[in-house]
Order: C-alpha cells, then structure tokens, then sequence
C-alpha cells in the first residue's frame, strides 16, 4: 500500500505541471508566430538579473491608492500603480556637472563567468517552474541614466556635451551587452526583454537625430547579440515612440511593446508588420477610468488583431481598478479571447 501511494502524484502537482506545460505550449506557438488556443496573458513572466543595479527597485511598504510613498533614505517614492518613479541621487549629483564628471568605473561592466551565470541559471530554473521565464534587461541605456542620475541633471549633461553624456551611455551599454550575452548562454532561454524608455505619452523625449547617434547604436548590438546566441529580442518602451519607429525597426528587434494608453496598436501594428513578436498592455484608463463596455470594446478590438498578427502577448494595464472592472476584464478575456 505504501508503495503503491509514493508512486502517485498528488492531483494539485499534476494540474500545476499541466498549466506549465499548456503555457510552454502557447509561447512556444506564439514565438513561431503562430495563434495559440487564446490570447497569451499570464502565461509567461519575467525573471531579472541583478534588479538592484538595472531595476527602479520595489516599493518598501504597501502605499494605500492615491498616496504617495516616501524610502527611509528619502531618495526614492513610489505609488500603488505606479512603482518606485522618484530616482536619482540629488545629493551626489546635483547639475550636469557632476553628471558628466562622474567616474564611469563606478559602474561595472560584469564579466560573463560563473558568478553570473550560475545566478542566471538559478533564477530561470526558479521562475520556469509556474511560467514561460523571459529574462528582463530593464535599465538598459537612457532609463539607466535616468535611474542614476535623476531626470533634469542627466537631461541637461546630455544637452550640453551630448559626445560626454554618449561615453557614459557606452558605458551602460557595455553593462547590458553583458547580461544579454550572459542570459544567451542559458539553457531555457528562448526570449529577451530590452526595455529602455525614450518616450512619453507625447512622444519621444529626445530628438531623433541625437538617439541615432549616441542610442539606437547600441540597441543593434543588444539585438545581435541575442541573435547571436539563437535567442529572439523584443523591445520594450513605454509611450509613444511611434514617431521614431522606422528607426527602432532598423535595429532589427524581433518584438516590440506596445502601451496602449500612448499609442494605438493596430496603427502601430500595421506599420511595424505582421513578421513581429508584440506584448500589448491594455489600456490603463479603461480599467481604471472606464466603464466595462469600453473594456469590452477594447479586448474585442484585440480579437480582431489576433486574427491579423498571430504573434500577440498581452497583459491587462491599470493599477487601482474601480468595483466591477478587474471582474469585467476577466469576464470578457475569457469571452472574446480564450478561443474555444
């Protein structure tokens, strides 16, 4: 009897393995542009090397909605929805001069070894027991620098000796060419996160011509890098960088983000071509704003492009949604694009 009992997997391992194995499934699909059996979300998750050095970090306590909170060193706040968004170290460097004085080997570029490589097999091994694992360069280049240095110190260096401001991206640069590489020699990897902020909702922050020249260089690295080891990259940016993106295309990215509160994914979708992997946020003003038949309207509209660009990811936006929207989104998620 006893024997018989250890040879039985408990039912809640094997409906947990078949949920991993149903979302390996769905990305592996989604990776060879194919249309799984729904719209992927929540299948898969990102996993973040080294989150202290090229992350915003997390909240160090739970703020209540609407409020904003302070870090015990009063360097950093953070909101509900919204993250750790105050940073930069204001007494270190107060203008662009000490942004542009700033020794460049304070910050180190990882040699790709052991210590590297085995935390990176760890945390991948760790995150693809529930999900399909994406590793996540998220302080890649400029949101580096605005990490660092904070916004209007690091927006003045770089206006006024830009080639100065371009030796300290290079040297970011070489930092995330490094992870990159190091997450290509990992087993299990199949997708690389790049994510770097060079738009708002309005736009991009800094004129084409300067991220040509000291930005999109370096993005063509990463990407090759990747290809490279026999990886596929997608690039994320929040807002609205459609202005520039031939530019971002020329960089040849294998998937894009798309926020949709900044731009509209099928004009977005339609330039950019139907050969690309794309990660859709919802848009956060109809799950947080809206009503739940604007946010039906939205995930139909989403059906509709899932029938055009097979290779669709998509997670829901908003932060603090009002009574009935967080239900109404599930509801229609499971209406319109879990295909029966």
């Amino acid at each position: 009897m006893d024997e018989q009992w250890t040879s039985v997997t408990p039912v809640s391992v094997v409906s947990a393995v078949s949920l991993r194995d149903a979302r390996y499934v769905r990305m592996e699909q989604v990776l060879r542009l194919g249309r799984p059996d729904r719209l992927p979300s929540g299948d898969y998750a990102s996993v973040e090397y080294r989150p202290d050095v090229y992350h915003l970090g997390t909240p160090e306590f739970v703020v209540e909605p609407g409020q904003v909170g302070v870090s015990r060193d009063g360097k950093k706040r953070f909101t509900r929805d919204g993250g750790v968004w105050a940073v930069g170290d204001a007494e270190q460097y107060k203008d662009h001069e000490d942004v542009l004085g700033v020794d460049l080997e304070r910050f180190e570029v990882e040699p790709v070894g052991p210590a590297m490589l085995d935390e990176m097999a760890r945390l991948l091994a760790r995150k693809a027991e529930t999900h399909f694992p994406v590793p996540l360069q998220y302080g890649t280049l400029f949101t580096r620098a605005t990490m660092e240095f904070g916004w209007e110190p690091m927006l003045l260096a770089s206006a006024i000796d830009p080639d100065a401001f371009g030796r300290i991206l290079d040297r970011f640069g070489e930092a995330s060419l490094a992870v990159v590489q190091g997450w290509c020699r990992i087993d299990g990897t199949r997708l690389l996160y790049v994510h770097d902020d060079i738009a708002g909702t309005r736009g991009p922050l800094m004129r084409p011509e300067w991220y040509r020249k000291y930005v999109f260089p370096w993005y063509r690295r990463l990407f090759d890098a990747i290809h490279e080891g026999g990886r596929k990259a997608l690039y994320m940016c929040d807002g609205n960088y459609l202005p520039i993106l031939d530019d971002v295309l020329a960089t040849e990215p294998d998937g894009l983000y798309i926020e949709s509160s900044s731009m509209d994914p099928g004009e977005f979708m339609r330039r950019a071509g139907k050969d690309k992997l794309y990660l859709i946020k919802s848009d956060s003003r109809n799950v947080d704003f809206g009503t739940p038949e604007e946010i039906y309207q939205e995930l139909r509209k989403l059906r509709e492009l899932h029938e055009e660009f097979p290779g669709m990811m998509m997670y829901r936006g908003g932060g603090n949604p009002p009574p009935g929207n967080a239900e109404a989104f599930a509801r229609y998620y499971e209406t319109l694009l879990v295909y029966r």
